[in-house]
Parts: structure tokens; sequence; C-alpha cells
């Protein structure tokens, strides 16, 4: 089998984006280069690594997500390689400061600042945590360097590398009627009550789900935690809708819950690092989203959220 590196990170990255245009903006290439790399290593192994889903962009087949995998592999194994080289050419010390978005922060920053440390003993890492707003509020204002957060932002002002889609799906308890399923409908959901993130930005986004298919859901509960929402859920009060899930098995003090991918199409937000454009990151937060990035690409995040359904699928 014949292919380069360069055709590689353009597969994972198409996967990672789940659309070609997005992997080339994200590349700085051009979408046909793309194109062709997955054209080439399709017709090397005779078999198709994506399908193509109308007005969503492109997802990976069965066979795709497997060879994926290995992609993923190999190209961390080059960055270790590359990282290590990176190491010996100079010692990276200092401090970063970085601002996260609530509901992201303590599912995504253990399994990010841990291999972080690793690497860069050296590093002074200061964290906050605030909603949409305040994170990019600190990254304007010089208060954060970089920040962990959706990627609803001005791209001329801002840099976002994603880390991965976060599609909705429901949180229901286990022993709800509809847990039992492969997935979950909105107008199932409409009637039953619903706890809600306490943030505007998460609040909007829900309704908005709801709304574009002209539907009101009963909202019973506010929580202002995740971890409450959750907990709620697992006692059989209410279900829940999130973009992003633990990536451990969570201990609940009543009950449990399952969590099953919404079917149909629905804006899915981009969860990923946040810069300015106009400011130029120091070695230590360059090392850190690099990290970021190689975690990514090993699909370290994977278990941070619900595949969506796929047509084939139903």
């Amino acid at each position: 089998m014949h292919y380069t590196l360069k055709h590689l990170r353009y597969i994972e990255a198409a996967e990672r984006h789940q659309s070609i245009t997005a992997a080339a903006e994200g590349l700085a290439v051009s979408p046909s280069s793309i194109a062709a790399a997955i054209d080439h290593i399709e017709a090397q192994l005779g078999q198709p690594l994506f399908a193509r889903v109308p007005s969503r962009g492109i997802a990976a087949t069965s066979f795709g997500r497997k060879i994926i995998d290995e992609i993923r592999l190999l190209l961390a194994a080059q960055a270790r390689f590359d990282g290590k080289i990176a190491d010996l050419e100079q010692r990276i010390d200092g401090t970063a400061r970085i601002a996260c978005f609530t509901p992201l922060a303590p599912i995504l920053l253990p399994t990010i600042l841990c291999e972080v440390r690793e690497r860069y003993p050296n590093l002074m890492i200061e964290v906050m945590e605030g909603n949409w707003e305040e994170v990019v509020r600190a990254v304007d204002t010089g208060d954060a360097d970089f920040a962990f957060c959706y990627g609803l932002i001005n791209e001329l002002v801002y840099r976002f590398l994603p880390l991965f889609v976060g599609h909705p799906h429901a949180a229901l308890p286990a022993t709800h009627p509809l847990a039992s399923g492969r997935f979950v409908t909105l107008e199932q959901l409409a009637p039953e009550p619903l706890v809600v993130l306490d943030l505007e930005l998460s609040r909007r986004y829900l309704m908005d789900l709801f709304a574009t298919r002209g539907l009101k859901p009963n909202v019973v509960y506010s929580a202002r935690s995740t971890d409450m929402m959750r907990a709620l859920i697992a006692a059989g009060m209410c279900y829940g809708i999130f973009n992003i899930r633990p990536m451990s098995k969570q201990t609940y003090a009543r009950g449990d819950l399952v969590r099953l991918p919404l079917a149909g199409e629905h804006d899915a937000p981009r969860a990923g690092v946040l810069t300015r454009r106009d400011v130029k990151l120091t070695p230590v937060c360059e090392a850190i989203i690099a990290t970021c990035e190689m975690q990514a690409m090993r699909g370290e995040f994977d278990r941070a959220f619900v595949r969506p359904y796929l047509p084939q699928d139903f």
C-alpha cells in the first residue's frame, strides 16, 4: 500500500471535522487536496472510508472507523517521536493561564493536563472556569492565554482548533421505557420532564433544538451543574440533553442513566481551543495546544461524545 503521512493527516482531519471543507480550513489546504487523499486511500483499500451525508458533510463508515483508528495510532507514534526530538531541542517551562467552559472542564481538563504534566513537568498551569461569555472575555482581556470552549466565534478575531464534534444526545433514567432503544427522537422526548443547565448559551441551544422542529419541551428542573443534572436523571426524575459525557463510568446516589443519540439532523457544536488571532502564544501555550491536538488525533476524546446514528444505521 502506497501512502504518505500527509494522506493520513488529511483523512484524520476529515473524520474529526466530519467535513472536507472544514478539514481543509483547519489544515490551510484546498478541499480538493483532502478529497484527493480520501480517494487515493479508498482506491488503495478498495472500500469507502466515508459516507457522504447530504447537508451534514461526511461520516466514517464502519470500515473507515477501524482504518482511522489505526491511522491515529500511527500519527500518534510519529507525533511522539517529533515531541521527543523537540524536547531535546528546548526545555519548556513557564506558566499557562487557561479558561474553560464549565461543562467541559471536569471532562476534558484531567485528560489534557495529566499528559501535559507528564510531558512538561516544569510548567505552571492556572485554570479558570466560567460560562461561554466569561471564557471568551478572559481571552479578550488577556486574563487567559487561551480557552477550551465551543466554537461559536468570530473567525476574523479568533482562531479555533476543533478537537471533536459534540453531537446532542439524550440522557434518560435507566428505567425509562425509551432507554431500551438504539436512539430517541425529540418528538418522543418533548412531553417528558426535562432538566436544563442554568447557563444562557446551553439553555438557548437546547430550546433551539426543539424550536427547529416546532416543539416545546416540558422544562421542569433547572440545575447549576451538569453533575446535578445527571444525578436528577439517574434518580428517575427527568431526562436531559447533552453534547458531552464523562469519559468514565459515573456512580450516583440513586439509580443510573442511559445515553442515546438523537435521531435526525441537529446543530452540533465543535469543542476545541480558542485563541485570538492578534496574540502570539508563548512556547508553553503552544506545547499544551499541540498536546491537545495529538490527543484528538489519537482518539483520546472519543469517549466524551456520543456518535450520531447515520441513515444506514436506522
